[in-house]
């Protein structure tokens, strides 16, 4: 089946003398009223409004009073951050016609687990770490219905384990808490690819280090989980799908193709978007495409297809995301990259000593030129040529200008010297020479490819995008970030052809300066060489013989 679609809060770190000097609040004053109070001695590290929570006895939190039972709340969490425990709301009462009239709050380690989580046989997870205590602090509050507002009937402040110290404090889970402010940051870090510890490192340190986030990095890594599979609710292929027909509901340009396998999984996908496009027409009579990589989620083969631009850079025709390395699935690929670049057949195809690639391209690209890689072709006999000899030989075949005849018969030499016909992957190269001789090869205009190494060069900057817990949606957008990165060296090399004039050198003026107007900087560069060599003939006589001047 095949498819096809075109349209934080700071922590309570420190305290010096932290006793407070004024005396606690009269009965009648609010909780609100002296949340602006001051304290002598008091860290600027915390929150003006933590200030008042500081040295409060037993008798001065009885005195209280609190506009509501979530004021009371709020309060006795502040307390309990300053002074190293969570806090937790516990029962409550309600009178007759169902309003609440009490209410207690505990510490964090209150109660005990439950006996029968502890002897369970079917158990095949190890035992959490236990945290409860049965500690018996607490804060009990009661509603005073003449005065609408709630008053304290009883609070314990002894517990009966060690508090967590200051510095710590921000690990409690009460406590912890990503903000709108963090997960936006997160998100737009993200979405360029920057990694999960680098953005933790990034604000740690704008924040002043890790205990003032307001959340450990376990919380980050979960925030970022649950925004990973929420976007993947449905179905991960799923979503790339719809995410790739988003984009060419913006881009009608934007083309993208798979198909499924027997039980509805998807196989294979190929995608590119209109300057890929754009760039194949101008571009494409040499491509390349490599299929090493596979650092996602499902250790999918990933294929890059990419060439050469007019500034002698890389510039990407589109990516494929293919079931196995096999013929069909290459034979789809190159199928489909053929139809969404309109039937442009490239003169040039690239790719290393693959089997199935070889069957592909001769399948679907039968007039191209199919080229392999050089440098895994000279890896491949490092590995199986044990003669030193043999290698330089091997590598002068590789890329030295010469004729076909030399290189028959050198071939001959080699063979009788070095035993070639008795091995088995010589027999193989030597099938394969028209494929991979210089000799053979070098009239074809290879745009400067004569090994995947742009491919490997790809592969090896996008590691910074992509690691192999992808999945395919992120995969796709991690895969554009990259695409931006290389179209705007491309938009910089333009501009410096356009901005700027090379500087003439040479004693051919007139050549120099229409080759300075035509051709982009790089090519320029190259062909300032070629007006070199021709300024360097010297002319000795001239001859008429017959019609021609010589």
């Amino acid at each position: 089946m095949e498819m096809e679609f075109t349209k934080g809060n700071k922590g309570c770190d420190t305290m010096e003398g932290s006793q407070r000097e004024e005396g606690c609040r009269p009965d009648e004053e609010l909780d609100d009223a002296c949340g602006g109070d001051s304290m002598n001695g008091v860290s600027d590290e915390y929150p003006s409004d933590y200030a008042y929570v500081f040295g409060l006895s037993e008798q001065d939190i009885i005195r209280k009073v609190f506009r509501s039972e979530e004021r009371a709340y709020d309060f006795y969490s502040k307390f309990g951050r300053c002074h190293g425990f969570g806090v937790r709301k516990g029962d409550y009462g309600k009178d007759e016609e169902g309003n609440l009239i009490r209410r207690r709050f505990f510490c964090n380690r209150a109660g005990l687990r439950d006996e029968k989580h502890l002897n369970r046989l079917d158990r095949k997870r190890g035992h959490r770490p236990e945290t409860r205590t049965n500690c018996l602090a607490k804060l009990s509050i009661y509603l005073d219905r003449e005065n609408s507002t709630w008053k304290v009937r009883k609070v314990i402040l002894d517990h009966n384990h060690e508090l967590t110290p200051r510095r710590m404090v921000h690990m409690i889970p009460k406590f912890r808490r990503i903000s709108d402010a963090a997960k936006a940051n997160i998100d737009g870090m993200r979405g360029y690819g920057v990694s999960t510890s680098k953005i933790l490192g990034y604000m740690a340190g704008v924040a002043g280090g890790y205990s003032l986030l307001g959340f450990t990095k376990k919380d980050a890594y979960n925030y970022i989980d649950h925004m990973r599979r929420a976007k993947v609710v449905n179905g991960d292929s799923n979503a790339a799908i719809v995410y790739l027909e988003g984009k060419a509901a913006a881009d009608p340009m934007s083309m993208a193709r798979y198909n499924v396998t027997k039980d509805g999984m998807l196989a294979n996908m190929f995608w590119a978007d209109g300057p890929c496009r754009v760039d194949y027409q101008y571009f494409g009579d040499v491509v390349a495409f490599d299929s090493t990589y596979k650092k996602n989620k499902y250790q999918r083969p990933l294929v890059i297809f990419s060439g050469s631009n007019n500034h002698k850079q890389t510039t990407i025709f589109g990516f494929g995301l293919v079931l196995d390395e096999t013929i069909e699935s290459y034979t789809w690929m190159l199928e489909n990259l053929l139809e969404v670049m309109c039937n442009k057949q490239p003169s040039v195809v690239v790719t290393d000593g693959d089997d199935a690639m070889i069957a592909a391209v001769k399948k679907v690209f039968p007039e191209a030129t199919h080229r392999l890689c050089a440098w895994h072709l000279q890896k491949n006999v490092t590995s199986n040529g044990g003669e030193q000899m043999f290698r330089e030989i091997f590598c002068k075949w590789l890329y030295a200008d010469m004729e076909v005849d030399d290189f028959e018969l050198e071939w001959e030499e080699a063979s009788e010297k070095f035993g070639l016909h008795k091995k088995c992957w010589a027999n193989q190269m030597y099938e394969k020479r028209h494929m991979w001789c210089n000799a053979y090869l070098r009239g074809k205009f290879c745009a400067g490819y004569r090994t995947t190494s742009r491919c490997e060069g790809i592969n090896s900057h996008i590691k910074g995008f992509l690691n192999s817990r992808h999945s395919i949606l992120e995969l796709v957008q991690n895969l554009e970030l990259v695409v931006r990165e290389y179209r705007n060296n491309e938009l910089v090399a333009q501009f410096n052809s356009i901005y700027s004039t090379p500087v003439l050198t040479t004693c051919l003026d007139p050549i120099e300066r229409c080759a300075a107007d035509v051709y982009t900087r790089a090519i320029f560069v190259l062909v300032k060489k070629e007006i070199d060599g021709v300024g360097a003939v010297n002319f000795v006589s001239k001859r008429r013989v017959s019609t021609t001047m010589v």
